[in-house]
């Protein structure tokens, strides 16, 4: 608990504005001793001394600030057919299509007219539906990796992360409804719109992969040592197949 409470500490300063780079000098000793398991213990002591959710959300990514490049250990460490690899996968195809989502909202703010036989509107549309994929995506963590990380310490980090979950399919459902009800808006207050639902969608599903790349998974990797465990997990998703690949339009 020693530890936890001490790299809690160290959390505090980075939400509070300190280079991460300069606290990683400075706590190089407790942090060449630390397991990725500690974080969690870190994430429940500040659980218990009353940090908020939006607070939690915040020092998940100061743990990956402060630990580094976790991704590229975590990829480096997974066999070809384990389930978080595909996981992954997804997550580099979620990636994409925010990088598109990004780009034809600006053709859309530029665009002198705007129907639903425009290329950049089409393209809204087709994007939107691969987003909406991220439903089925988030439900394989929330049914089969995170209820196996609860008697772990993990816990917290999970339901932070289930948090994000909700408000992203939440954020994803109002630009479908958007797209789907074009003809209803005007064009000024359509792009209005689709500017406002892109510019709260791709910073808050980029942090949360990016969570959960760096921190959520290698943590699941590094506590849970029972194969039979993550054999049972791919079981399950090799059901569910890829999310985000295979997307119907959003509009019917």
């Amino acid at each position: 608990m020693e530890k936890a409470r001490k790299l809690a500490e160290i959390l505090e300063r980075v939400r509070s504005g300190e280079d991460p780079a300069k606290i990683r000098q400075q706590a190089r000793q407790l942090l060449s001793t630390l397991r990725l398991s500690d974080i969690s213990r870190a994430h429940k002591y500040l659980v218990g001394s009353g940090v908020s959710f939006d607070q939690l959300r915040t020092l998940v990514y100061a743990f990956a600030s402060i630990l580094g490049d976790q991704f590229a250990l975590l990829r480096s460490n997974l066999g070809s057919d384990h389930p978080v690899r595909r996981i992954l996968a997804e997550h580099q195809m979620f990636e994409c299509f925010l990088s598109d989502l990004e780009g034809v909202n600006l053709m859309i703010q530029e665009a002198e007219e705007l129907t639903e036989l425009s290329s950049e509107f089409r393209r809204l549309e087709h994007i939107t539906g691969h987003l909406q994929a991220f439903d089925v995506h988030s439900q394989r963590e929330d049914d089969l990796v995170f209820p196996a990380l609860e008697s772990y310490p993990c816990k917290s980090i999970c339901a932070v992360l289930q948090k994000s979950h909700w408000r992203i399919k939440n954020m994803v459902s109002n630009l479908t409804m958007a797209v789907n009800n074009f003809k209803h808006f005007e064009p000024v207050q359509f792009k209005i719109q689709v500017s406002a639902l892109s510019s709260a969608i791709i910073p808050i599903m980029r942090e949360h992969m990016f969570q959960e790349d760096n921190i959520l998974f290698p943590i699941a990797i590094d506590v849970i040592k029972d194969e039979k465990v993550w054999w049972r997990i791919k079981q399950l998703s090799d059901e569910m197949g890829y999310c985000g690949f295979d997307a119907q339009p959003c509009c019917t």
